[in-house]
């Protein structure tokens, strides 16, 4: 009986598309409209049951993975501009010879991969995007694995969205292969930007300071450094700094700092100033026995450069 029935709705949908077929360009229309949702019921079901895929850093791979809640952090980390070179390219955008001299200067692209350390240490400790190294279990859905190959020199390197601990993510799909039984080393893992604590201090972040990485510094508290960015000028960081109880160091052999330089804007924690131009300054700062020295670097007013310790 229950074939019977089977048969007789087959029968329906046949006469159905028949008829609808042959009564013109709008019914061919409905037709194809049709086949194409019993294509998508079939199709849905059948995919919802492809296992996922385990996933693993690629060995051979050098730098953490960087996983991010929203693409548009990935965007930011990747679009972010130091302004010392943000400046020389507006100024010498008209002389291209010098312009492609110093865009393949060591400085220049040393400034670059600051800003981009800095902006990812941004997303990182605003709990927008995590990093992974080898061994730290990854899935990824059947249905996205294996990615599609780059298109080639200039193309946009293919993002898909994986499973990290329960929550997805985006991140560049280029830098997985599927697991392995092999286990990587500790000692060979890709190091992160900032160290993993236990306990309860679980989720807090301390920066790691690789020897090709500008070190952070933390005081015996465990209160790190927040990570400045280039684009940030000295007064937004001397702020911050007095908040977290930093005080400046009046030193009686420091430069001598005046009110209408532009270069120290008359701080009196001011050590060092030298260059006119891109002038390069240093400011003192202690808080309980601990020192900290922060460079400058700027035209027209003070930016932060860096912790130079």
């Amino acid at each position: 009986m229950q074939n019977q029935n089977s048969v007789a709705k087959s029968n329906t949908i046949r006469a159905w598309h028949a008829r609808t077929w042959q009564s013109g360009s709008i019914g061919k229309l409905k037709v194809a409209g049709s086949w194409c949702l019993i294509a998508l019921a079939i199709a849905v079901p059948v995919a919802a049951l492809q296992p996922d895929v385990q996933l693993e850093l690629r060995t051979d791979l050098k730098e953490p993975a960087l996983l991010c809640l929203q693409q548009k952090s990935i965007d930011t980390i990747i679009n972010v501009q130091d302004p010392t070179n943000e400046a020389l390219v507006k100024k010498y955008r008209s002389q291209p010879e010098i312009l492609t001299r110093i865009m393949t200067n060591d400085g220049y692209m040393q400034r670059s991969m600051w800003a981009y350390q800095q902006e990812t240490l941004r997303q990182l400790a605003r709990g927008n995007c995590v990093q992974v190294s080898h061994s730290d279990p990854v899935t990824a859905r059947g249905l996205d694995w294996p990615p599609r190959k780059d298109e080639g020199l200039g193309s946009e390197p293919e993002r898909m969205q994986v499973t990290y601990k329960g929550q997805k993510y985006w991140t560049y799909a280029g830098e997985w292969q599927e697991a392995t039984a092999t286990v990587v080393p500790v000692e060979s893992r890709a190091p992160l930007l900032v160290s993993r604590k236990s306990g309860a201090d679980a989720g807090a972040l301390t920066t790691v300071a690789p020897a090709a990485r500008e070190p952070a510094v933390a005081n015996k508290k465990g209160r790190p450094i927040p990570p400045f960015s280039r684009n940030e000028t000295y007064a937004a960081v001397r702020t911050v700094l007095m908040r977290d109880g930093w005080q400046p160091v009046l030193s009686k052999d420091a430069d001598t700092c005046m009110d209408g330089d532009s270069r120290c804007e008359g701080r009196p924690e001011m050590l060092t100033c030298s260059g006119s131009g891109l002038a390069m300054c240093r400011f003192g700062w202690q808080r309980d026995s601990e020192q900290l020295t922060i460079c400058t670097a700027g035209e027209e007013q003070a930016m932060f450069h860096s912790v130079c310790n």
